[in-house]
């Protein structure tokens, strides 16, 4: 019975854009049933003075110009190189072999197909576990093997600091003014106008790569908690820390009866302490960098506010019985499948992956804020969502390059995205019809803080700071602070500032 009903769920959730878009159409004309049909204003109205129809958020995209001239390049092929990694299919957001009859699959398929015959050109890709580190391999030897270089965000420092890569702000048809640039990226890793690492809609990994709460709905029913109560608190801008921590507080089931705490229980939150830690400082609203009137950067990591975060976070994780600390990356995924996580923090890629055969109900909130004066609901994406960079010898086919690049992101927009985040995030895989007013509150919040691109290096880890304190159980921040602070400044100063062409 409980399949069946999901499963009418489901289907009616598929119906949703139908049914809005007739809704839409229908806006301005006569929905008032007491109202006789024809009297006062609608009399006006004839047969050949239909009201103007609303266009879809789809529609829409689709009227937005690429600018792009009517090049053709004679059969040749576009290459690109990626990552061959396991845990997310990355040479897919390049290439689809065929159609399979999943939407997401499918637009990535119709997407190039558009494109190849538009410019007569071969899309292709390749890959290897380190991408990061041909651009360098390419500039020594001259060779144009690969256009485009596509690396996790992280490792974006690698082929910046080797110098083996152009500025996109060099590339003539890049206009990253078009909204299949990704803007809260692309402005803050563009230093001195200097942009090596870009981001687009062509990186749908950078959307299901956001984080967000997960909430499974069947379990929050057992401790009392209907959709529209925390529904309501985000609403109201009460989805806060503190009221977090009282929602969870109490959440927690011996399963096994052996009077212990362990995995085999049942808790209200909990997640490996890796990636979902570093979401909690801009959750909280706070960001590592400030740019000044030189375009520098200034660290403003470290404050009163970041310890009280801290403070915060470290009773959190380990004062509660309704925390648990698991020992594996992504466990929480796992859990959560098994009805032993009421909450758990995760990227929106596992509503197509753990979650799909899920056969308890959820939801996808946003992270709780600080307090109710903080104005949005913020996240980041995990820092292995999809950069693109150009190799050196790509300047000598340039217009080539930017042209076929750039028509990729566009219908990336225009198609691709479109099956993500509607089809299947918002539509196909979640289980109320608020979660997708849910997913948009936690898109509209996403934050790429750029000092994850040198995270490992130049920024010494900053970044991971508050999940390192929080894995070490250590209150110390300041002091952590301090022992790199002398080390980061002179990195910037004698290495970083160069790299983006800035005169000593």
């Amino acid at each position: 019975m409980k399949k069946r009903l999901l499963a009418a769920i489901l289907a009616a959730l598929m119906l949703m854009p139908a049914l809005a878009a007739c809704s839409e159409s229908n806006a301005g004309t006569n929905t008032d049933e007491t109202k006789p049909a024809g009297s006062g204003a609608d009399a006006a109205v004839t047969e050949t003075e239909e009201p103007e129809k609303e266009l879809t958020d789809l529609e829409k995209r689709q009227l937005i110009p690429d600018d792009l001239p009517d090049n053709k390049y004679d059969g040749a092929e576009f290459r690109v190189y990626t990552s061959n990694a396991s845990f997310a299919d990355y040479e897919g957001e390049i290439v689809s072999e065929e159609i399979t009859g999943d939407a997401c699959n499918d637009a990535v398929y119709n997407r190039n197909i558009k494109i190849e015959d538009r410019f007569d050109v071969k899309i292709a890709v390749s890959s290897d576990s380190a991408p990061q580190d041909m651009p360098r391999t390419l500039s020594q030897s001259g060779t144009d093997d690969y256009h485009v270089i596509a690396f996790y965000d992280y490792v974006a420092s690698t082929p910046i600091s080797n110098e083996a890569l152009l500025s996109w702000t060099d590339a003539p048809y890049q206009n990253l003014d078009k909204p299949w640039h990704n803007k809260l990226a692309n402005d803050q890793a563009t230093i001195n106008n200097h942009l090596f690492a870009i981001c687009s809609d062509l990186s749908y990994t950078s959307m299901t790569f956001t984080h967000a709460i997960f909430a499974n709905l069947d379990l929050l029913d057992q401790y009392g908690y209907q959709p529209s109560d925390v529904y309501g608190m985000v609403k109201e801008g009460k989805w806060t820390i503190d009221q977090f921590i009282s929602v969870i507080s109490e959440m927690y089931q011996d399963t096994n009866g052996d009077g212990k705490a362990n995995t085999a229980d049942l808790f209200g939150f909990g997640y490996q302490i890796t990636n979902p830690a570093d979401v909690w400082y801009t959750a909280f609203g706070e960001t590592i960098t400030t740019k000044n009137d030189e375009g520098k950067l200034e660290i403003a990591f470290m404050n009163d506010k970041t310890v009280a975060i801290l403070d915060k976070l470290l009773s959190f994780h380990y004062d509660f019985q309704g925390f648990i600390k698991l020992s594996t990356q992504y466990d929480e995924e796992i859990y959560f499948t098994n009805n032993q996580l009421v909450f758990a923090p995760m990227r929106f890629q596992a509503a197509y992956t753990d979650l799909r055969e899920m056969e308890a109900a959820y939801s996808m909130l946003p992270f709780p804020k600080w307090d109710e004066a903080q104005e949005a609901y913020y996240t980041n994406a995990d820092d292995k969502f999809t950069v693109f960079a150009l190799p050196m010898p790509s300047y000598n086919s340039l217009d080539f390059v930017s042209c076929v690049f750039e028509a990729l992101c566009a219908e990336s927009y225009k198609s691709v995205y479109p099956a993500y985040y509607d089809q299947a995030l918002k539509g196909k895989y979640s289980t109320d019809k608020e979660t997708a007013e849910m997913v948009d509150l936690v898109m509209a919040g996403r934050n790429f803080d750029f000092t994850f691109q040198f995270g490992e290096t130049i920024f010494m880890r900053i970044p991971y700071m508050i999940r390192d304190q929080l894995v070490d159980n250590n209150a110390n921040i300041a002091s952590a602070y301090k022992k790199i602070q002398k080390p980061l400044n002179k990195g910037l100063d004698k290495k970083f500032y160069k790299l983006y062409g800035f005169e000593e």
